[in-house]
């Protein structure tokens, strides 16, 4: 999942898996905390919240302090 001693860095390949997971729906709408995430991959919630700044600017989940880290609404046809 994570290579800890691999040339990519940790927050890199979190987010990577991470955007790998939402593609896969794997949530409904709301991820894991940074606590929880953080003991799923083994590594530290600075890595966890690096990773999840990646995916916010990937435009794939939006972080309200407090609340929680939240799938982004998927982006409108225009219609």
């Amino acid at each position: 999942m994570i290579d800890l001693d691999g040339p990519e860095p940790l927050w890199r390949q979190v987010a990577d898996h991470l955007a790998g997971r939402i593609a896969a729906e794997e949530f409904a709408r709301r991820l894991p905390s940074v606590r929880t995430l953080a003991d799923q991959y083994g590594v530290s919630h600075t890595t966890v919240s690096d990773a999840l700044r990646e995916l916010t600017q990937r435009g794939l989940v939006v972080t309200t302090r407090g609340r929680g880290t939240f799938l982004a609404a998927p982006p409108s046809d225009g219609d």
